[in-house]
């Protein structure tokens, strides 16, 4: 009875992973081909910039791009910066980010969620993007930015 069930579990699992691949790539060439390529025409650049090195190694670029009607900060897939506690996302109103920031001179758009590559943070509805000039990394504990990307 065990050989039984387990050569009929077997055969299930070795059909479904010969099926899965053909129709995943059969329903790429139908429509999501397509549909990929109208979710890239919906997006576009607002402004962006190159980081800027205040206190820790900060490289790569950052952009603001609108998606779907939505707001998005995007840092570029060669971002990286410097490790360290507690450090947040944010936009500055100076386009030359200090090594320490004054409280209501920016606002965080979320904690970093990783020291380097590709990333996306959602921008609050409500945000006028024209008072910030530039995107900053900060650590929040010690009041220090790792670095900032001007916004054009």
């Amino acid at each position: 009875m065990k050989r039984l069930v387990f050569g009929t579990l077997s055969a299930f699992v070795l059909a479904t992973s010969v099926v899965q691949p053909s129709l995943a790539a059969a329903s790429m060439t139908q429509g999501n081909v397509s549909d990929n390529a109208l979710l890239i025409a919906r997006q576009s650049v607002v402004s962006s910039g190159q980081f800027v090195t205040v206190k820790k190694q900060s490289t790569g670029s950052a952009q603001i791009i609108t998606k779907e009607g939505k707001q998005y900060l995007e840092l570029s897939s060669d971002f990286s910066t410097g490790e360290g506690p507690d450090v947040k996302v944010v936009l500055s109103r100076q386009a030359t980010v200090p090594a320490a920031i004054e409280e209501g001179s920016y606002i965080t758009l979320s904690p970093l969620e990783k020291f380097s590559g590709k990333q996306l943070y959602a921008i609050p509805d409500g945000i006028n993007l024209e008072e910030y000039a530039s995107v900053a990394l900060w650590c929040q504990e010690f009041n220090v930015t790792f670095g900032y990307a001007p916004l054009s």
